[in-house]
């Protein structure tokens, strides 16, 4: 994984390296919810609850949408992914998820969105904004990870969404050991489960689901 020097421009300015990768939503010709081409997503949950559901992506500008005490705000997993298309954290964005959404809703089974492959939760508004699709979306399920902890105003408006919605937002705060349902770096804690995937033993998160359906104990991530 690249890891850029503290003077680099993109950790200096909070940015991505691929700025030309960076879209607004009012402008882009394309849908802002993908489908996953990374095999190691998936495309469809093959066990559990959700299973046979489709799996969804959104993607936004890493570092932009991030909390600077992000532990990878130097070696961020988005340095080596210079085709994903991002967006950016905008009024423009909101109404383009919820066409989107509209859409997949329309197909009348429950599904599953991976918030965020890049970038993160970044206002309140922005929670609040999910917690209003859930609420109006009984198919949709989302699962991801944050480095908001649960100590600032992000973070415990992303808790009090998870309290309130248990089963359909698997949202685990990164690199934070109190919480049970927390996703760590090894290097921060190894108390918990090792990612099945970089074990070798799941070929997708669609075949193993476990960041969704264990809500008790953290996933271990290996550095990447």
């Amino acid at each position: 994984m690249t890891t850029l020097a503290l003077d680099h421009a993109a950790v200096v300015g909070g940015h991505t390296l691929f700025k030309k990768n960076v879209f607004d939503a009012a402008t882009y010709p394309y849908k802002v919810i993908k489908v996953p081409t990374d095999i190691k997503l998936g495309k469809k949950v093959k066990k559990g609850k959700l299973r046979g559901a489709k799996i969804y992506i959104l993607t936004l500008e890493e570092r932009a949408t991030c909390d600077y005490s992000c532990e990878h705000w130097l070696d961020c997993y988005g340095n080596n992914m210079p085709f994903a298309h991002r967006f950016l954290a905008n009024d423009a964005l909101y109404p383009a998820i919820v066409r989107d959404l509209d859409e997949i809703d329309s197909k009348g089974k429950p599904y599953q969105l991976r918030l965020h492959v890049l970038g993160d939760f970044f206002s309140l508004k922005y929670v609040n904004f999910w917690k209003s699709q859930l609420q109006n979306r009984e198919l949709l399920n989302i699962y991801g990870y944050t480095r908001n902890h649960p100590i600032k105003p992000i973070g415990k408006s992303i808790l009090s969404v998870r309290n309130k919605y248990k089963e359909r937002f698997s949202i685990r705060f990164s690199n934070y050991p109190d919480d049970p349902m927390s996703a760590q770096s090894e290097n921060v804690s190894t108390d918990g489960i090792g990612c099945p995937h970089q074990l070798g033993l799941s070929e997708s998160c669609g075949d193993c689901a476990l960041c969704w359906t264990m809500q008790t104990k953290p996933v271990i991530f290996y550095d990447h």
